[in-house]
């Protein structure tokens, strides 16, 4: 995930304007640019106490920490390779995860029906007195990556040590925040007598969003669209998007409003082997390599859609702050694309990969004995499919490139069998392109093309209208800014969540992790942490979030 936080770190675009030393920009007219800002929404005519009243004490703080520390002292990991659920005994901490859910939040138990989803999934639903009022859904995951060696981390990853500013653990960050920031927010709401919705609101909890997702919230979406239909909820809310940014006089807020598109391409390459003594001229191993400097010496594309969210993003940067950078300023004021998609390209790879298609060989397996040349070579390349290409786009591509090779070895090519275009696929074989001069050696080869965990580049949901006004509106109020604008404004995920199980269900989908801190959190790697001040705060937008929602009449 592209995340940054507030105070001086850098990230998509972030930096303080003051480094830059620039006279105003006379020739910039900042009310030219696209990004009117909707009112900020203040939740208080409910007459609830407020999310400072209730949660910046410190016996509140204390009960956040107690409550996040139990959650994450549960090691519940998704593996890759894990089996169905009931026969593989490495899901068993799942059902201690829910004992621990149901011990620290007593009231949402009571009070909101709970079902349970091919056995692990969570579902709970807080019934509104209003049936008119389309639902809101509300996400996170229970599941968390493994941990590859304890002993290098500073505390042991399931301690959940409190060092007085963080909370260290696996998951505390991704995704145990936010699942502890949504269900204590509703423990608050449903614990008030005061409180009875107007409006429905639905809990969604996977367990193995760091798989995919399928067996958790590609089960439980099904449910949803069966029982409430296609579009039928008025907003739904679930990790990600690229943080709050400060530059100039302006907090940025970076919701996701849609996702990249996402596909694995396995080589399964199977050559004759033999004695090493008198090798071919290139092993599977080599092929393999080859194929691997041919697919990394031809990257996507980049491009920048306009009026896209990465477009609207940088116009909204241009009005409230256009001199921070004055060159990006003047590009957007010219509307020159393509020099605004070389900027964001040459600025950073967390830039780069917001406007192309990203391609990573991440797996690579080959051979069995140091004499013998290996007969079978798997290679695995990882896709992040920008929105100006297609997963056919990245399928016929990666033939396409490697037509030559298959050529020069003499291999049969078997792509992508059992795919509807299959022989499109064939087709693409043909290439103008000459063998060079190396004779072809017949390796009694065969090179399988194989697909897997495919998405298409998500829907992009908008970002005006009531819903947008109620969402934007809600983060204006919570993350109020005392330098100057609070501005929220939809960008282009590179990573995937949950969410891509839920398109239909809403136009509204927002990916959101309310954590000014979250860039600094260490996700996915060693000495995962969480300050606690970033997780009071996200206490704070969900609490907002859901009065907000709740008073909107649409």
């Amino acid at each position: 995930m592209l995340l940054a936080g507030v105070a001086g770190v850098s990230g998509f675009i972030a930096a303080p304007a003051r480094l830059y030393g620039q006279a105003p920009l006379s020739s910039i007219t900042p009310s030219r640019f696209k990004c009117e800002l909707p009112p900020i929404l203040d939740p208080s005519g409910d007459g609830l106490p407020s999310a400072n009243e209730l949660f910046s004490s410190k016996s509140a703080r204390e009960q956040q920490i107690k409550r996040l520390q139990a959650i994450v002292r549960v090691p519940s990991v998704s593996y890759d390779d894990l089996g169905e659920v009931g026969e593989d005994e490495r899901w068993s901490p799942f059902y201690k995860l829910h004992d621990v859910l149901e011990e620290t939040f007593p009231t949402v138990h009571k009070r909101a029906k709970l079902e349970k989803v091919n056995t692990l999934g969570l579902l709970y639903t807080i019934k509104g007195s209003d049936e008119s009022l389309k639902p809101v859904l509300l996400m996170a995951h229970q599941d968390i990556v493994p941990v590859a060696d304890e002993s290098t981390w500073t505390y042991p990853p399931f301690d959940a040590v409190y060092d007085g500013e963080y909370i260290w653990g696996r998951g505390v960050s991704d995704d145990k925040n936010s699942l502890t920031a949504v269900l204590s927010a509703f423990e608050a709401l449903l614990s008030n007598s005061d409180w009875v919705p107007k409006r429905s609101f639905v809990l969604a909890f996977g367990f193995d969003e760091e798989c995919s997702g399928f067996r958790g919230a590609g089960k439980i979406a099904p449910l949803l669209k069966e029982r409430y239909g296609k579009d039928s909820f008025a907003a739904i809310l679930d990790e990600g998007g690229l943080g709050l940014q400060e530059v100039g006089n302006a907090l940025y807020v970076l919701p996701g409003v849609s996702e990249k598109g996402h596909i694995n391409i396995f080589f399964e390459l199977d050559v004759v082997g033999g004695h090493s003594s008198i090798p071919f001229p290139h092993t599977g191993i080599g092929i393999i390599a080859e194929i691997i400097t041919e697919l990394e010496s031809h990257p996507f594309k980049a491009e920048l859609i306009e009026d896209g969210p990465v477009h609207n993003h940088l116009q909204c940067q241009a009005r409230y702050s256009p001199e921070a950078f004055p060159d990006l300023t003047k590009l957007i004021q010219r509307d020159d694309l393509e020099g605004i998609t070389h900027w964001l390209v040459r600025r950073s790879r967390d830039t780069q990969y917001i406007v192309q298609t990203s391609q990573a060989a991440d797996i690579i397996n080959g051979g069995q004995k140091i004499n013998a040349m290996p007969e079978k070579t798997l290679l695995g390349v990882n896709y992040r499919v920008a929105h100006h290409n297609s997963l056919a786009e990245v399928q016929h591509n990666a033939v396409r490139r490697i037509s030559k090779i298959v050529k020069k070895y003499g291999l049969t090519l078997k792509p992508y069998e059992g795919d509807d275009d299959y022989d499109k696929y064939v087709a693409g074989l043909e290439s103008e392109d000459e063998v060079e001069s190396e004779e072809v050696i017949d390796y009694k080869g065969t090179l399988v093309l194989s697909t897997q965990g495919k998405s298409h580049p998500s829907p992009i949901s908008p970002t005006s209208g009531e819903a947008w006004d109620v969402f934007a509106g809600t983060i204006r109020h919570t993350f109020a800014y005392d330098n100057g604008t609070v501005v929220p404004t939809g960008e282009i995920m590179t990573g995937n969540t949950d969410t891509r199980h839920y398109i239909g269900l809403s136009d509204n989908i927002w990916r959101f992790t309310p954590d000014r801190f979250h860039a600094q959190n260490n996700i996915h790697t060693i000495d995962e942490h969480a300050r606690v001040d970033g997780h009071i705060e996200m206490l704070k937008f969900y609490y907002n979030f859901v009065r907000n929602f709740d008073a909107a009449k649409f």
